[in-house]
């Protein structure tokens, strides 16, 4: 797989689709990121393609900690505050420039969100 890739995208239908293989999850208010564990490295993308690793530096040191090599997951990063995801604190961390983006990780570490499913 090449860097960049297209993100899954939600989107408004009228009514839930019903069956026994449809799965449902809340839509969560961040930034629309995909993760690439390569072997030494963490890379992360934005919606647009765009490489956004420093100002998410803390979520690319976790997926470096937490995940194998080779793996790349579609997902959402948000920060919560006062127990709430906070996207206007997400938007301030994407906005940033990498200096300010590692003293707002300080006070407001980031969390990837992705729905993950194995077997059948």
């Amino acid at each position: 797989m090449d860097f960049p890739v297209a993100v899954a995208l939600a989107e408004f239908v009228p009514t839930l689709p019903v069956g026994t293989n449809w799965r449902y999850e809340p839509k969560l208010d961040g930034h629309r990121t995909v993760m690439w564990r390569e072997e030494t490295t963490v890379r992360l993308q934005a919606r647009s393609g765009r490489d956004v690793t420093p100002v998410w530096m803390d979520l690319a040191l976790a997926g470096l900690d937490m995940l194998p090599p080779n793996t790349v997951l579609d997902g959402e990063a948000v920060i919560y505050t006062g127990g709430k995801i906070d996207f206007a604190a997400a938007q301030s961390r994407a906005a940033s420039t990498p200096t300010r983006a590692r003293r707002l990780a300080e006070d407001l570490p980031a969390h990837f969100a992705t729905g993950v499913r194995t077997g059948s």
